[in-house]
């Protein structure tokens, strides 16, 4: 007797079914529901035969599979890389935390004296969550730790106030008791606590899960800052500086003030990274080559060009340091030594001719430093840009980041050079710019104008100026004073009508 027990289908093959001329599908996706869609071929006609059908449920079902298959598999991913964050949010501790961040990558690379500083800001805010709240691992910290954190160091200071004496780093200094220091701090150095612990939580976000708003220091606003600039070293005490200084701080200010460089890039400046050409003589000719340089601060590649007065200092150095590889050897000790040990020396110097170092700031205990070493990099762009330097060059050889750094280094100007400035403006009312009167300055006048004339004159009027100029120097022009201005006797008059 044969069977009429229908076929079980295989689990997940869906149910083939026909309504008058078309056929469907019924199957269930992968929330359990019920679907159902008309069988059609590739071109979107309807099969039209049982065979066909089959078919085409099968390579839509198989299609449906793999799909499913990747959705799940990715689900397994999800909630594995969940765990993995779990599992680091869990052992990611405070003390680590600092370390961790340092292995991620950063675009720029910090020295061990900034790191030291960095590690130091992040201690006291461990120390604080331990004391006050007793945190351990990095993700308990939540938004009002931080505000609290945050709020008590602008108010009082530090919350760590001691200083350890730690025998290992100082073997030769004798013991002490610890003892309390501080006091309130300075708008840059709170939103540089702030800063350094904002960075760790983005640094080691991916680690424990978090968005970047989901930083608990996010939605803290640093403080505006009225920053104190450092001022340019007039002409006068520029002259002061060069009079008659020490070996070291002469060659220490003349580089400094011909090539914009930084204290640190100024001391340890080598010889392979200059320019030279042999003479016949076997010196070398530095005049009119370049240095090349990759900054310690900011790691930018300079090539500053060396002009005459620099070139000078340069050919008499090599004879007293050529065998050494930095140009002020004395000067690379001292800063690879101890960097402070060589700026106290040139602020020693910079005292003792008189010149003011300091302001007093309302509202600050220390006074701030004005006028140091660094004033030379802020000199070198501003007397650069009064000289029509265009900016983009006075960049490219300082190694600003930013075109916008070397305009504030620029933007120096005192009494006399507000003065200078305004008298290029006589003129505007009456029209007439050749007027000048007793109380101006004749000669910065007279040379902005010839100046002015170099730049716009034509080839024939530079020539009649050259011939002039010719005459001048050889005193046969011959020119009166007077009371109101300058007066050209008939034989000046013919000349210049030529």
């Amino acid at each position: 007797m044969v069977s009429t027990k229908k076929q079980r289908r295989n689990k997940g093959s869906g149910h083939v079914f026909k309504v008058k001329d078309t056929f469907y599908l019924q199957y269930w996706n992968n929330n359990h529901e019920r679907k159902s869609i008309t069988l059609r071929r590739a071109n979107g006609e309807k099969v039209t035969t049982e065979r066909e059908a089959y078919s085409v449920a099968k390579d839509f079902l198989d299609r449906l599979h793999k799909i499913s298959d990747i959705e799940t598999h990715e689900d397994y991913l999800e909630k594995r890389a969940k765990l993995k964050r779990l599992k680091a949010r869990l052992t990611i501790t405070l003390e680590d935390a600092f370390d961790l961040h340092l292995q991620k990558p950063h675009t720029r690379i910090a020295s061990e004296k900034i790191l030291k500083v960095s590690r130091r800001y992040w201690a006291d805010f461990v120390a604080y969550l331990q004391d006050n709240y007793g945190l351990k691992t990095l993700d308990s910290v939540e938004r009002n730790h931080c505000e609290s954190y945050i709020a008590y160091i602008r108010q009082n200071g530090r919350w760590d106030r001691k200083i350890r004496y730690i025998k290992a780093n100082c073997p030769d200094r004798k013991a002490f008791r610890d003892y309390e220091f501080g006091g309130r701090l300075s708008n840059t150095t709170l939103n540089r606590y702030h800063s350094v612990c904002k960075a760790v939580f983005s640094y080691l976000s991916t680690d424990l899960g978090y968005t970047i708003e989901e930083n608990p220091f996010f939605h803290i606003k640093p403080l505006k800052l009225e920053p104190i600039d450092r001022e340019i070293f007039t002409e006068d005490e520029l002259a002061r500086l060069f009079e008659n200084p020490p070996p070291l701080m002469r060659g220490l200010f003349t580089i400094g003030i011909c090539t914009g460089l930084r204290l640190g890039d100024v001391a340890t400046l080598r010889w392979d990274e200059i320019e030279m050409e042999r003479s016949a003589n076997g010196l070398p000719d530095f005049q009119g080559k370049e240095i090349h340089r990759v900054t310690r601060k900011t790691k930018t590649l300079v090539h500053i060009p060396i002009e005459h007065e620099l070139s000078g200092f340069l050919s008499g150095q090599w004879l007293l340091s050529n065998e050494s590889e930095y140009v002020l050897p004395e000067a690379a000790a001292m800063y690879l030594g101890s960097d402070h040990k060589l700026n106290n020396r040139i602020l020693s110097y910079i005292k003792s001719l008189g010149i003011e170092k300091y302001r007093i700031v309302p509202g600050r205990k220390r006074r701030q430093s004005v006028k140091d070493f660094h004033s030379l990099r802020h000199c070198f762009c501003y007397y650069a840009g009064i000289r029509g330097v265009p900016l983009p060059i006075v960049q490219s050889i300082v190694g600003h980041l930013t075109q916008a750094m070397t305009r504030h280094y620029q933007s120096h100007a005192d009494r006399e050079a507000r003065r200078h400035g305004i008298a290029l403006m006589h003129g505007l009312i009456s029209g007439s710019s050749d007027m000048v009167t007793p109380s101006q300055n004749t000669g910065d006048i007279l040379r902005n104008r010839i100046m002015e004339f170099t730049r716009n004159g034509t080839d024939l009027q530079i020539l009649q100026l050259n011939v002039i100029l010719d005459k001048l120097l050889a005193n046969e022009l011959p020119i009166s004073v007077s009371q109101a201005g300058l007066e050209l006797t008939n034989e000046t008059a013919d000349t210049v009508n030529l």
